[in-house]
């Protein structure tokens, strides 16, 4: 990881982890950059962080009664905006100001968002939508009042540490060999369950990573099931992201095309609060399964 300087004291430290940079609450790090408490760009507000986004909402009419059949109902996007007072002196501020240029550029890239408002650190990702700086008279020799917006697609909050579950194929071992011999020794077994818990308020998509030696794997749970016509060899992975809508063979090559046609479409398989009881089968092999996720707010 770089430090770098030059930034008129605005914190940047590339190559870190989301939100890796917050230490206390009134801090917000945008990708490597950290503004707020402790920098020159003081918190001051921050509106929409806690609020709902406008909601989707999928009832249809009832064609011969009043009122509507109640369908599903989603957020859409999320307009977050964080309000600072820009210290220094004009040089500093000036160095401050490139360096939310440079590294909050209106890019349309997503960025980690990461904030700490008082109960520890949660993300969203974010695209930069608009900055606001005044150069009035006093900008040589007051704190500025500027602000900046973004725009987060996925309106929900996510906790900074990422929950993890390994799961492999059901298997059974040894067993009572015959002629008897005291003391008995029983085989072992392997269920091919956990459960996942999502200890947020809204379901969490999560992000699948199947393991070779496995053969047309299929995950599943209560509420979904998903799985795959294909052979993974030992040392091969197929990682899957709900969020994404993504499929891909060690990383790189899209394997979307070998979902089972009886399989949910990837972004209903997400883990709902509470807990998720998954189960892997496969017809063959030896792999396994790791569910990676976050709890989610909203």
């Amino acid at each position: 990881m770089a430090v770098l300087t030059g930034t008129g004291g605005i914190p940047v430290i590339e190559g870190g982890a989301p939100g890796g940079q917050v230490t206390e609450p009134g801090q917000l790090q945008y990708g490597d950059m950290l503004l707020g408490a402790g920098t020159p760009a003081g918190w001051r507000e921050l509106f929409g962080w806690r609020d709902m986004p406008e909601a989707q909402i999928a009832d249809s009419p009832r064609p011969q009664a009043h009122g509507s059949y109640a369908g599903a109902v989603f957020g859409d996007s999320l307009a977050v905006t964080f309000v600072f007072l820009l210290r220094g002196t004009p040089a500093t501020k000036i160095a401050a100001l490139n360096a939310l240029e440079r590294f909050a550029p209106m890019d349309g890239v997503d960025r980690p968002l990461a904030v700490d408002d008082g109960d520890g650190v949660w993300l969203r990702n974010a695209r930069v939508i608009g900055r606001q700086v005044p150069q009035g008279i006093h900008f040589s020799h007051a704190p500025v009042e500027c602000s900046m917006q973004f725009l987060c697609a996925d309106p929900r909050r996510y906790a900074a540490t990422e929950l993890s579950e390994s799961v492999s194929l059901p298997e059974s071992s040894g067993g009572i060999e015959y002629p008897t011999i005291y003391p008995l020794e029983y085989g072992t077994s392997s269920s091919g369950q956990v459960t996942a818990t999502n200890s947020g308020s809204v379901a969490t998509p999560p992000v699948l990573t199947f393991y070779g030696p496995l053969t047309d794997p299929v995950l599943s749970c209560e509420a979904w099931t998903l799985g795959f016509n294909l052979t993974l060899a030992d040392g091969e992975t197929l990682t899957v992201d709900t969020a994404e809508g993504t499929a891909l063979l060690n990383g790189t090559a899209d394997r979307l095309y070998a979902v089972r046609n009886d399989a949910d479409p990837l972004e209903r398989c997400t883990l709902p609060p509470g807990d998720t009881n998954l189960a892997l089968i496969a017809p063959s092999g030896t792999g396994r399964v790791v569910v990676a996720y976050r709890d989610a707010r909203m």
